[in-house]
């Protein structure tokens, strides 16, 4: 990820709607009680402001209980963050009561940097009208203040959510969160109403197995200083304060999870997972669509063991598709390989990057197009290697697999049985040993010891494959696992 993102919450449980189903609506509120609001935020802002370079904080967003964004501190705090160089977005959840006129000249009266602003409308259809509401959200929009809107999936909702869609900007995403009191199952019907309203809307009802490794670059925090992972984990044991030597100088604490499923949006879309950062970019909580203009992806980490696609990948490939946004598989398999693992989607992507970068492919678009293609081929290296690999097959117990494109080797596996993977030692000393080594570069990756081109890798790849498509780098997604590289690549055996 780019950043890491911190959610605040602060002490305000009070409401200025007054919905049915909603306990802050009835919390009364008392001046002491929003002076201590105020006092504890601007306090959270002087602690973001002290870890703010050694923690790597990118992103902040205000997850209150009720509504923030009536009190004109939020604005003033907002403002203030967003001026700090590091931080690259800040935002809130809000009903979108307030008034925005006076919000957008106090933002800009301390400082704030309008383009970092981030907002998560969500609609209250008991409190306010389609018309207004969704003219509201084009009037920020138009100021060019990011926004997303949304409302609770509830089924006897949908004509006025229908009306809802509608009446706002086509750029405006209108997301839907899954009714958790609906105490039943979403008929067909109802399912395909709310995916037509929120073609991701199918993300609310998969169950997303909570996984703290993917939790490290999150971060929710208080009002009276406790720290938790996200909203719905246990405390850390840890709090928050200005000066606190017991934090740590760099990194936010270990994570933290005592659940087995992530429950809610704030919970599963502030993880570090490749489908949230590729539908919503690097701070995918403010739940804005990104909508890059390609997309790459490890094949390794979009199928199951049984070549099936999963199922959330499954759902949003073709919907990236159908925008048009260009799909490419990254693998170290050969391109045959890969295409032989992904036989239910292969059908979505137009090339990718094959062989660690060894072969690159960009299809055609359409029957009359041309595809491009590139390999480095191994036909010199494995001339000269080729005896001495035959001599050490039966010392290191491996057989060789070559494989070619047009007839010219450009990938060597030195393949084991399952049981006996490579060893990182007696791996570097094969390669240390080879003739023509500082032709190649070396991948170890469990059984197989591969030999591709020094020049090729997978940001090259990516790099190459975008300037045949004519498009920025910075418009694509690149998948963490389709990025990291078996470095260092001129030397040595990595995994």
């Amino acid at each position: 990820m780019d950043g890491r993102t911190i959610l605040y919450r602060g002490i305000l449980k009070s409401c200025n709607y007054h919905c049915s189903y909603c306990p802050f609506s009835r919390h009364p509120v008392s001046e002491r009680e929003l002076a201590k609001d105020r006092e504890q935020w601007f306090s959270f802002i002087r602690f973001v402001e002290r870890h703010v370079a050694g923690w790597g904080i990118r992103a902040l967003m205000v997850v209150p209980y009720g509504e923030a964004l009536i009190h004109p501190w939020y604005w003033q705090g907002l403002a203030q963050l967003s001026a700090l160089p590091q931080i690259r977005a800040v935002g809130a959840q809000t009903n979108l009561s307030f008034p925005l006129r006076l919000f957008t000249d106090c933002f800009a009266g301390v400082g704030g940097q309008k383009e970092k602003l981030r907002l998560w409308a969500t609609f209250h259809p008991e409190m306010t009208e389609v018309s207004v509401f969704a003219e509201r959200c084009r009037e920020l929009h138009d100021q060019g203040v990011q926004i997303c809107a949304g409302a609770v999936g509830v089924p006897q909702n949908l004509p006025v959510l229908e009306s809802l869609r509608r009446a706002l900007p086509e750029e405006i995403y209108l997301w839907i969160n899954k009714m958790d009191g609906l105490k039943r199952p979403y008929t067909d019907q109802e399912r395909a109403a709310f995916t037509a309203l929120d073609p991701y809307f199918i993300r609310e009802l998969l169950p997303v197995p909570a996984d703290t490794d993917r939790c490290r670059e999150r971060l929710f925090a208080e009002g009276d200083g406790r720290l938790h992972t996200c909203n719905i984990s246990p405390p850390l044991g840890l709090r928050w304060a200005e000066k606190n030597p017991d934090l740590p100088a760099a990194g936010f604490p270990a994570p933290v999870c005592r659940r087995k499923i992530c429950s809610c949006y704030l919970a599963y879309g502030g993880r570090n997972d490749p489908v949230s950062r590729m539908l919503f970019g690097p701070y995918p909580l403010f739940r804005i669509p990104r909508r890059p203009r390609a997309v790459f992806l490890d094949i390794a980490g979009i199928l199951l063991p049984n070549g099936e696609c999963m199922e959330e990948f499954s759902v949003v490939l073709p919907l990236l598709a159908q925008e048009g946004t260009v799909l490419f598989l990254t693998a170290r398999l050969s391109y045959r390989e890969a295409m032989e693992r992904c036989q239910s989607i292969r059908h979505l992507f137009r090339g990718g990057i094959f062989a660690g970068g060894a072969y690159l492919v960009l299809q055609s678009e359409g029957e009359c197009g041309e595809g491009r293609e590139q390999f480095f081929d191994l036909d010199e290296f494995w001339n000269s290697a080729e005896p001495f690999l035959q001599k050490m097959a039966r010392c290191y117990a491996f057989r060789i697999l070559c494989y070619k494109h047009k007839g010219r080797c450009y990938k060597i596996t030195l393949l084991r049985p399952r049981h006996r993977p490579w060893e990182e030692a007696e791996a570097h000393r094969l390669y240390e040993s080879l003739p023509g080594k500082h032709s190649v570069r070396a991948i170890r990756q469990g059984s197989c010891l591969q030999f591709v081109d020094r020049r090729a890798d997978q940001a090259g790849g990516v790099r190459l494959l975008c300037r045949w498509m004519g498009i920025s780098h910075t418009e694509v997604f690149l998948d963490s696992a389709a990025g990291e590289e078996e470095t260092d690549k001129r030397k040595g055996v990595k995994e």
